[in-house]
This record gives C-alpha cells, sequence and structure tokens, in this order.
C-alpha cells in the first residue's frame, strides 16, 4: 500500500515512470525543462537545485498510464475506477506519528522562499505555490474541504491566495467575516497523490473531500492536528504551511499565466498569514505548471466520472471519454452507443449541464477512439453533418476567467452516425 507520496515515486520508478534530474539545475531553468519533460511524461524529481536545500518534483500525472497503474486498470477504466469510489465514503484516521511534524517551525524561524517555487511564465509577478492542497473547515458545520488555489510569495510569512466566487472556500471565508474571524487555512504541499485527486473533484458541499481520498485510496487517510491552528492535515504530506485568512484584506497579485494559456492579470485577492511551517526532515517540493498534462489530469479525472455519471443516469451508454485533449478541460469527446437518434443532442445537453467550465463537447460514435485526436477529426471530417450536427446554446455560465468573460456560448457537436445510415458508414478495416 502506497502510504505517501515517496512510496508513490517508488511505485512510478519500477514501472519506468520517474526520472531523477541529478546534474545541479538553476531555479529559473527549471520552467522550460518541464516543458520538455512534459512531451516524455514521466514524473521527474531535480535532486541538485542551485542555491536551494529541498529537492523539487513535478510532473506526478504526467500520463493516464499512472493512473490506470496506481488503480490497476486499464486507461479507458480509470473513468469508471473514479465514478465508483467518488460515491464511497472512508473517514480519515488520526495518528500520533506524523513525518509532517518532524520539524516544527514557528513565526520568525522561516522563510517560505527558502523553499524551491517557481516563477513559471514570463510575465508572472514572481514565484508561485501551485500544487498546495488548500485545508479549511467551515465555521458553522466543520466540515473540511481541499481545493486548489494559487498562492503568491510575497514574503517570509505571507503569500497572495485566489479564490473563486463558486469554491467552498470562499464560501467559508464569507462566513468566517459574518462571524467577524479570521479563517484558519492550512496548505498542503507533497501530499498523497489520492488527496490531490480528491480536492480537485468539486463534490457537495457536505462531503469531507478527505472521505474522497480514502475510498479513492480504499483505505483511511491518516492525519494529524496541526500545531497552531483547528484544522487536521494529512501525516504523510511533506510540509504544511499553517495561517489565516483575515477579514476583508485584499492585496494586489498577478499577473499568473493561467492553464488556458492566457495571463490572468493583476487584481485584488486575499492575503495569507503564516504562523507556523511543519515539515519532514527532507522535506520535497511539488510544482504543478499551469495547463501541463500534470495539471489537466489531475483537475479533469472526476470531471470525466461526473460527467459519464450524468450520462448513465439517462440510460445512454458511454464507451469512451476524454477532457484532457487541448491542454485545458473545457473541451471533452464523448463516445456513446446510440440506441435512438438525436440521443446524442441530449446528451451534448446533459454535459453541459453536468459541469459548467464545460465549453465545447463533441459527441461520437462507439467505434471511435477518444484518445486518439486523429480519429476524432476523422470523425469530425466524415461524419458530422453541420447543418444538423450542431447545437449552438448562447449566454450560459461558463468559467469564470474564459477571455470571452463568464458568459459564454457553448458549443455541441454531434458527429455520430444516423442509426439506418450504419451500414453505409462502415469503417475500412484491414
Amino acid at each position: 500500500m502506497i502510504i505517501d507520496i515517496r512510496g508513490y515515486f517508488d511505485f512510478l520508478e519500477e514501472r519506468g515512470f520517474l526520472d531523477r534530474y541529478k546534474d545541479e539545475i538553476t531555479l529559473e531553468a527549471i520552467p522550460k525543462h518541464l516543458k520538455l519533460q512534459e512531451k516524455k511524461g514521466n514524473a521527474i524529481i531535480y535532486e541538485n537545485i542551485k542555491d536551494y536545500e529541498y529537492p523539487l518534483f513535478s510532473n506526478v500525472f504526467g500520463k493516464r498510464d499512472f493512473l490506470a497503474a496506481y488503480f490497476g486498470c486499464s486507461i479507458e477504466e480509470v473513468v469508471d475506477v473514479f465514478k465508483d469510489r467518488m460515491e464511497q465514503r472512508i473517514s480519515p484516521v488520526y495518528v500520533d506519528d506524523a513525518p509532517v511534524q518532524e520539524v516544527v517551525l514557528k513565526k520568525g524561524e522561516f522563510d517560505i522562499r527558502d523553499f524551491p517555487f517557481l516563477t513559471h511564465s514570463q510575465r508572472d509577478v514572481g514565484r508561485y505555490i501551485t500544487a498546495g492542497v488548500i485545508i479549511a473547515k467551515d465555521p458553522e458545520t466543520g466540515i473540511r474541504n481541499l481545493s486548489f488555489n494559487r498562492l503568491q510569495l510575497k514574503g517570509a510569512d505571507k503569500t497572495g491566495l485566489r479564490m473563486s466566487p463558486t469554491q467552498d472556500l470562499e464560501t467559508y471565508y464569507r462566513k468566517a467575516v459574518r462571524l467577524n474571524q479570521p479563517l484558519e487555512v492550512a496548505v498542503v504541499i507533497g501530499s498523497h497523490p489520492v488527496c490531490l485527486l480528491s480536492a480537485a473533484c468539486g463534490p457537495p458541499r457536505d462531503v469531507d473531500e478527505l472521505d474522497i481520498a480514502g475510498a479513492l485510496r480504499q483505505k483511511p487517510i491518516e492525519i494529524v492536528k496541526c500545531k497552531s491552528i483547528d484544522v487536521e492535515v494529512p501525516a504523510f504530506a511533506e510540509v504544511v504551511l499553517e495561517g489565516k485568512l483575515f477579514p476583508s484584506e485584499l492585496e494586489e497579485e498577478g499577473p499568473f499565466g493561467d492553464f488556458q494559456g492566457y495571463y490572468i492579470e493583476e487584481m485584488k485577492n486575499h492575503v495569507f498569514h503564516i504562523e507556523c511551517v511543519t515539515m519532514r526532515k527532507n522535506p520535497m517540493i511539488q510544482v504543478i505548471a499551469a495547463g501541463s498534462t500534470d495539471d489537466v489530469t489531475l483537475l479533469g479525472s472526476s470531471r470525466e466520472a461526473q460527467i459519464k455519471k450524468q450520462l448513465e443516469s439517462m440510460n445512454i451508454e458511454v464507451t469512451g471519454i476524454n477532457i484532457m485533449l487541448c491542454g485545458n478541460y473545457l473541451t471533452c469527446v464523448i463516445a456513446i452507443r446510440k440506441q435512438i437518434d438525436y440521443i446524442a443532442k441530449n446528451a451534448l445537453m446533459a454535459a453541459f449541464g453536468s459541469f459548467s467550465f464545460l465549453k465545447t463537447c463533441i459527441i461520437v460514435d462507439h467505434d471511435v477512439d477518444v484518445f486518439d485526436l486523429s480519429d476524432i477529426f476523422w470523425a469530425l471530417s466524415t461524419r458530422l453533418n453541420a447543418d444538423t450536427g450542431l447545437l449552438v446554446v448562447p449566454h450560459t455560465a461558463g468559467f469564470g476567467r474564459d477571455k470571452h468573460g463568464i458568459h459564454t456560448t457553448k458549443l455541441g457537436i454531434d458527429a455520430t452516425v444516423p442509426l439506418d445510415a450504419w451500414d453505409d458508414f462502415e469503417r475500412v478495416t484491414v
């Protein structure tokens, strides 16, 4: 059983999915090297970073094969494992021995700039924490939430923190403001991969994502109470930043290179004050490049499961789904086995309703490989009848950072064959 990210590295290395970069490298050179590493696909550990004590790792979700190997299934079956396990709940358990608290540093004893966090893009305002799992509790109910939020380094014990208006974390913050109290927050770096996956899944607000992490792992997540705040964190993580968000405190943050491939310009965002740092004796620091395969696989896997679940509830047989084609998760390709004509349009509307960020969705037949871009374009080229196969839905809520604005038009494409014409569209085989 893999208990932490280090065990996951052993697992990947045994299968040839991990590279170790042992030569000295500067922090500034790593982002471009990561671009090259993404093409290779393997996870990577930079073991010798000039002027920094701790190693850095990335690309832990660089291929779907990683998740298939972890779950013991094919890449096509990963979505079904997700779908089934996200319905389960395995609550975390407290442990006495917490490697993440081998070292405890109070305010004045640490400088988070000593960790090798990156400036990822040319116009980024500075260095960012991009792989921190944010853990907070609802001030009224005590339910834990896990999320991803970018954090701009602003000093030894201070970062900016971006929250989306639709996130549970923002709801918790507003509740704390109404109660005139700070919101206690822990930033967990280098956690078990299932903790990252659960932080990206967006379940109903009354669900503790650590319960989902346990279900994905099929074993409870070991947790420990933070040293300075009333929040629990994974005991086998690498680093935890403990701190608070104070009511109505905002500062300029950004620009930042977003996963869509554009810059988010400077804006007012929240301020995270760090009161304590706990970590292993020799911690490893995780980074995620926005828009990388690492990023999109992490954020998109649970969304595929969410969409497939919705379509199956309508008795639509889904034979394949891929939301990770375009370096983001705003476009989805779904293969179905049609039972009646025009059901593809029902599937399109259900997909858009299931995941509001989705901007473009393509439905293809069961004989099309949703993981093969050339096969998808073959279906578009030969099977799409544009006068009947397009669904344009204007004035819908979409992704808040879309350059066209949150209210956008969604495009659905039915690239399936009419049932009575199936024989005419038989594919050539050898």
